[in-house]
């Protein structure tokens, strides 16, 4: 990442991610609204009732089983429960006492519950439901912010808050892909602005329309996209409507003008990465030590060549 922004200094260029979207709507949900939210790690030690927001979360805790294991420190946890808003239950949750799904839109289940919680008429009472979230001891909503906006992540805080009133409740989100939050961060630390970024009036500028990489080729702004693929190798559609040079992991299937296979972090050589469980920047050692480059090496050896070229010229 930090490769990335010193090549995009050297040139001129955009940074976007493909998991910029999602910050974005996340972070503009904890500017305006504020938000209650733990480590992955002590809802999983806490949680007795588990709230899945929707398809996005359900698939989440499925496919990275998050609370596969049911062991706890805490003598006072009781039995878990599971309350699905909008989706089916995920099967990988351990030691499950009882399940609810709820069909509909998360938003407007959301809404119902709140008004129910608050004391207010709702459309549709759906007292089991509402019973569950008063009895919990220490509940979680676990939400992607993929499939909200920021007014709908605002209403899920505000139904976090309101039982923080009676009882323990608390959030979590779907990390963004490719360790967006991670990135995001470390763009945050160097430039002063979160993810996207641009440098094309030499220094770096905050800006989610400008900079967005797909609105960048399709209005014509973009002549040359690097895609750096590491940790997700597929290159989006519109990579076809400009020259481009794509990284991408040994032996991935990459349609682009130039394919340099680099390796991939943590397996590949050691990097580091953001750590879900822990919430934070951790050391991982290389499971399968090989001789191709690592990302950072070939972006600052295009940077090199410039330069090069540049006092040749």
């Amino acid at each position: 990442m930090r490769a990335a922004l010193r090549l995009a200094h050297r040139t001129g260029a955009a940074v976007d991610h493909v998991g910029a979207a999602h910050i974005a709507g996340e972070l503009r949900m904890v500017a305006d609204a504020g938000s209650m939210t733990t480590t992955l790690a002590e809802a999983r030690n806490r949680g007795d009732l588990i709230v899945v927001c929707g398809e996005g979360a359900r698939r989440w805790i499925e496919e990275t089983a998050p609370f596969a294991s049911s062991e706890t420190p805490y003598d006072w946890r009781g039995e878990r429960t599971l309350l699905c808003l909008g989706c089916t239950a995920p099967t990988s949750v351990a030691a499950v006492a009882a399940s609810e799904e709820i069909a509909g839109d998360p938003v407007d289940l959301l809404r119902e519950l709140k008004a129910a919680i608050g004391g207010r008429p709702s459309s549709v009472v759906h007292e089991t439901a509402v019973a569950k979230l008063r009895e919990a001891r220490f509940g979680v909503f676990v939400t992607d912010p993929r499939d909200f906006d920021h007014l709908g992540l605002e209403l899920a805080q505000a139904l976090v808050k309101d039982l923080n009133e009676t009882t323990r409740f608390t959030s979590i989100s779907v990390p963004a892909p490719a360790h967006g939050r991670g990135a995001n961060l470390v763009s945050a630390w160097t430039t002063g602005g979160r993810l996207r970024v641009g440098f094309g009036r030499g220094f770096p500028e905050q800006d989610d329309w400008r900079f967005s990489a797909e609105r960048l080729v399709a209005d014509g702004e973009a002549d040359l996209l690097i895609w750096v693929g590491a940790l997700v190798p597929d290159l989006p559609d519109y990579a076809a409507s400009l020259p481009t040079i794509a990284l991408v992991p040994p032996g991935a299937q990459a349609t682009a003008d130039v394919v340099i296979e680099v390796g991939v972090p943590g397996i590949h050589h050691d990097a580091v990465l953001t750590d879900a469980v822990r919430d934070a920047f951790t050391f991982v050692e290389a499971s399968d030590i090989a001789t191709w480059p690592s990302v950072a090496t070939v972006l600052d050896g295009i940077a090199a060549a410039l330069d090069a070229g540049r006092e040749n010229a």
